[in-house]
């Protein structure tokens, strides 16, 4: 059994009737109390109710920290962020779940971090992964099934020694720890693409901070990279410049009002 709603087994149900029941006091300050968001702290840590509860537990007090739930309407990340991260949300998957985009040659790891504080990074990827739970809840309502996980495109071309800079790999992996331990099954798919030679020593630095859940679920693209973006997304999803038909409304192939700071053509 998926361990989903609608495909549990006795065991699973029994586990999600008690776990419900031991996290009662906080329930109510959660971002959602249906069976769907309960069954994702769940399947994250196998149906053990005690690591369960201790995870969501965790979560609960993650928020009141980080004041996630006013994080998009009262914070905004400094101008420097906002201008040279590169990345977005740029329509969705065939089966209805947001994609999000991240561009990693543009970066310069470097002048933003001595523009913009290790707090200030982490917090934007919280509103990013805050703005991308309200996109799936405004998806479920829309197609009447619950779409609660995102595909990711990760675009490494141009990614060079420079991303290799260790204090933005520390800040890198904290993220990346940030979003295991907070958006249990938040991540449906990521695909790597445009993957240079020096990629598989970016990622052998940060997978082992990645569950195996995980790790199952990144695919790093060939050169047919584009035939294979179109069997999960549908042409008029996908920008021009990733082999699709989106187009800004000024026709822009690069999306570049959803999907931020492209450097410009040479």
């Amino acid at each position: 059994m998926s361990g989903r709603v609608g495909d549990l087994s006795p065991k699973q149900a029994e586990a999600l009737e008690q776990f419900r029941e031991r996290i009662q006091d906080i329930l109510p300050q959660l971002p959602a109390q249906h069976d769907h968001f309960l069954l994702r702290w769940l399947r994250a840590r196998n149906f053990n109710i005690q690591k369960s509860e201790a995870m969501l537990r965790k979560h609960s007090e993650f928020r009141k920290q980080m004041k996630v739930d006013a994080i998009i309407t009262d914070w905004r990340p400094p101008e420097v962020i906002e201008k040279y991260l590169s990345g977005g949300m740029c329509g969705h998957d065939r089966e209805g779940s947001p994609v999000w985009y991240d561009v990693i040659g543009p970066v310069d790891p470097k002048g933003l971090f001595l523009s913009a504080s290790k707090q200030d990074f982490i917090k934007s990827k919280i509103r990013d992964c805050e703005v991308l739970q309200q996109e799936c809840d405004v998806q479920s309502q829309k197609l009447g099934w619950n779409v609660e996980s995102i595909t990711m495109i990760y675009d490494v071309e141009g990614l060079g020694l420079k991303h290799l800079w260790k204090p933005a790999i520390e800040t890198y992996t904290e993220i990346l720890q940030m979003f295991e331990a907070n958006y249990p099954e938040g991540l449906k798919r990521l695909f790597v693409i445009k993957a240079p030679k020096l990629f598989p020593v970016a990622y052998n630095l940060v997978k082992h901070f990645l569950s195996e859940n995980t790790r199952q679920k990144i695919n790093i693209l060939g050169a047919n990279w584009q035939e294979v973006l179109m069997k999960y997304i549908d042409a008029e999803e996908l920008p021009v410049i990733y082999g699709g038909k989106l187009t800004d409304p000024d026709g822009d192939p690069r999306c570049r009002t959803m999907i931020k700071n492209w450097a410009e053509e040479k």
